[in-house]
């Protein structure tokens, strides 16, 4: 009852307030310790309010579980302290790395800041009920494409603690962490949530409430919190790191023993430096931009496009949504292996400028098609990046980039292009993109091939071109229904040599209506459905695809999603052949059925175009994909998938292809900074086997410590099965490195 009564007394105090501003109390910074726990030192000053609205699967009802967050900050940094009331044993998550944490199947707090109060750009930090961290960065955009970024980082402290009625999670937040206006009195937009499950259900509920029919996520955030008299503490910080890695192969069959190289060592160093609590300036010499972890292989065999993959490295991570575009015409992976690199970002009063300039000493070259995509390495190039845009509103914007790449061999690949963002009466949003290209090929050996586009060869031997590139979208979007209209036109001289656009010669049109609903039903929590055409011409009038695609999908109980999809083609022409009236089926199932289990089916059955054969054909095609995750306790997961694909001839039956790659997963993890995994991959479509151990210390998202290794057995299945032995090791390489983040 005494609880019952502080909810009431809480959610009356937070309606208080003039569209809920919070004035904090500032604090003395010695009172807070991160310990896990909300001390009655920390509680002094702090202002208190509830997480009272429920968004989901209720529409704005009172939530069903309590939570009580207490807030205050000091000269340099704003806390936060939550208690999350609820039965202990029903807490979800896991001591895990960064950004792991997997948000419907675990307890979490979400804090969400606009320091600008303008809706470009929401900052989300997070947790889980253990203190793993997650952070975010979410833009005003018209898909999750365009305004997601999960490779965002920011440095911050979190500390949790398990309890008899629920969980207390702390946060410690710098304020210079986060870009703001200048000035010492600052009025930032925040609200905070809630996710957790119950009973089978997933819930998620917030701080102020939210209008389903606002398609404008990020511009929601509009609680104020008042923070007087801060000190702007600038940043300079260091960024050394250290590393050395050994590869050697087995040279002849094998019996004979790995012949190592010698020993390779690395160093260098990067700067940041604030100009003010909104501009900064980043320089890296000879920078060590190699993955950590393997990325889970593609399959490709019958892709006739070059693949993309994740960002993840921490020099693209500040300022970089302003060169997320529609549809890649800046791809940060393009930038491979740089000497030097730097980066200007300033973040104005309704404005916002990016500056990116590298030395590239291995240039990825990538030549779109109309049919397929060419790719290959080149060696060193001058690569630019400029993006400046202008808000007009909360739901409108406009601006003008440009990139460069010039080649020491010789050629340059110049790109200009405007692009804006405009909102009317809340639910319509038109969102449109322009560019040129000018270019202008090196004479290399990068790519053999004896095909042309327009007049011109793909291979390069020096000739000049340019294109251009349009993309435009008008979206409309309410509580339940989504209508989508988007025309894509790249012409057939196109290219982005800073960018990812590996299909040219197109005029696409598509048309998208979708519907979906949330129910707090025992057997019903959300239905959705939605049907898609495309019609897709090249430059010279040609029919290139027709196609439709409808979907359906329920979640249920377990928060179990189950979907359907069927795509027809109408048409699909592929090197001038006409391909009519084909289609395949899909069906997914995934869901989370215990805390400890997480699941994800997808099978395809229908027909496909066998790309990659000398004559394309129609064929039948099959895809599995099936992945089972398991946690044991609070600090072990394993993780295992298997990918397989099949694609036979209609007449002959023989298969164009037919394999599958497997994984297999297993992490300890000690602590929330420190873990060890193990990983194993068998890709049966080119008989190699890889294992990857690796130890990570990762106390924040730039400072890590590594050491680990990856073996690959090459071509060794084809061996009679008694002398099978996967741990027969063809190529091998261990590697170390440590980087440390150092303030001044």
């Amino acid at each position: 009852m005494p609880r019952i009564l502080l909810f009431f007394l809480l959610l009356l105090q937070s309606w208080g307030y003039s569209q809920k501003e919070f004035n904090l109390v500032k604090s003395s910074e010695n009172i807070i310790v991160l310990d896990g726990f909300i001390s009655s030192e920390e509680k002094k000053n702090s202002l208190v309010f509830p997480i009272d609205f429920e968004q989901e699967p209720g529409d704005n009802i009172p939530t069903k579980l309590e939570s009580e967050v207490y807030v205050t900050y000091t000269d340099t940094f704003i806390y936060f302290g939550i208690k999350a009331y609820g039965n202990p044993q029903n807490i979800r998550g896991q001591v895990k790395p960064r950004d792991q944490a997997e948000y419907e199947n675990e307890d979490m707090i979400f804090l969400r800041f606009d320091p600008f109060g303008d809706s470009r750009v929401n900052y989300i930090l997070g947790s889980n009920a253990f203190g793993s961290q997650v952070d975010i960065r979410a833009k005003n955009g018209t898909s999750d494409s365009d305004s997601f970024d999960n490779g965002y980082n920011a440095v911050f402290e979190t500390k949790s603690s398990i309890v008899e009625d629920g969980y207390i999670l702390e946060f410690k937040i710098p304020i210079n962490s986060l870009p703001y206006p200048p000035g010492k009195n600052q009025r930032w937009n925040f609200n905070v949530s809630r996710v957790f499950t119950l009973d089978g259900t997933f819930y998620r509920s917030q701080s102020q409430p939210y209008d389903r029919s606002d398609p404008c996520w990020v511009c929601q955030v509009t609680d104020k919190l008042i923070m007087n008299d801060i000190v702007y503490k600038g940043k300079t910080e260091l960024l050394p790191y250290i590393s050395s890695n050994i590869s050697g192969q087995r040279q002849t069959n094998n019996t004979n023993p790995i012949e190592y190289g010698k020993i390779n060592g690395n160093v260098g160093i990067g700067l940041n430096y604030d100009f003010s609590p909104s501009s900064s300036i980043e320089a890296t010499i000879n920078p060590d931009f190699s993955q950590i972890e393997a990325d889970e292989t593609q399959i490709d065999i019958n892709s006739s496009y070059a693949l993309d993959y994740p960002e993840l490295r921490p020099f693209f991570n500040k300022g970089m949504d302003l060169l997320r575009f529609m549809d890649r015409g800046f791809y940060s992976r393009t930038i491979n292996s740089p000497s030097f690199s730097s980066k200007f970002v300033n973040l104005g009063k309704n404005s916002g400028t990016i500056l990116l300039n590298a030395i590239d000493e291995v240039s990825p070259y990538l030549v779109g098609g109309e049919d397929k995509s060419y790719f290959g390495d080149g060696s060193v190039s001058y690569v630019n990046a400029f993006r400046h845009q202008r808000l007009i509103n909360e739901g409108s914007k406009y601006g003008m980039f440009t990139t460069s790449r010039y080649f020491k061999e010789g050629g340059y690949g110049n790109l200009i292009g405007i692009d804006g963002l405009f909102t009317f009466n809340k639910i319509w949003r038109f969102q449109f993109e322009f560019s040129k290209s000018f270019n202008k090929e090196p004479v290399a050996n990068w790519i053999e091939s004896d095909e042309t586009f327009l007049d011109k060869t793909v291979k390069l031997d020096g000739e000049k071109f340019k294109g251009s590139a349009s993309y435009i979208r008008l979206s409309r979007n309410t509580e339940h229904w989504n209508t989508n209209i988007f025309y894509k036109g790249i012409s057939p001289g196109f290219r982005a040599d800073v960018g990812f656009v590996p299909r040219i010669n197109r005029r696409l049109l598509s048309i998208y209506q979708g519907y979906e609903a949330l129910y707090d039903k025992k057997y019903l929590k959300e239905f959705s459905t939605s049907l898609r055409g495309d019609v897709n011409y090249n430059y010279d009038n040609k029919l290139k695809t027709k196609n439709f695609d409808f979907n359906i999908s329920i979640k249920t109980f377990g928060k179990t999603e189950i979907g359907y999809v069927y795509e027809y083609n109408l048409i699909r022409n592929y090197l001038n052949v006409d391909f009519k009236n084909y289609g395949k089926s899909g069906f997914g199932i995934n869901g989370f059925p215990t805390e400890n289990l997480t699941f994800a089916f997808e099978g395809t059955i229908g027909k496909e175009i066998a790309f990659n054969e000398e004559v394309p054909k129609i064929g039948r095609e099959e895809n599995i994909y099936l992945s089972i995750s398991y946690k044991v306790g609070n600090n072990i997961s394993l993780s295992s998938s298997i990918n397989y694909s099949k694609l036979e001839d209609l007449e002959t039956y023989e298969s164009f292809y037919d394999g599958y790659i497997s994984r297999l997963s297993f992490r300890y993890q000690f602590n929330n900074d420190l873990s060890l995994r193990l990983v194993s991959e068998y890709n049966e479509f080119n008989d190699t086997f890889l294992f990857q151990p690796l130890l990570k210390w990762n106390p924040n998202p730039s400072t890590i410590f590594y050491i680990g290794g990856i073996q690959n057995s090459i071509n060794d299945f084809n061996l009679d099965p008694e002398d099978f032995n996967p741990f027969r090791i063809n190529r091998s390489q261990f590697f170390i490195k440590f980087q440390y983040l150092i303030g001044i």
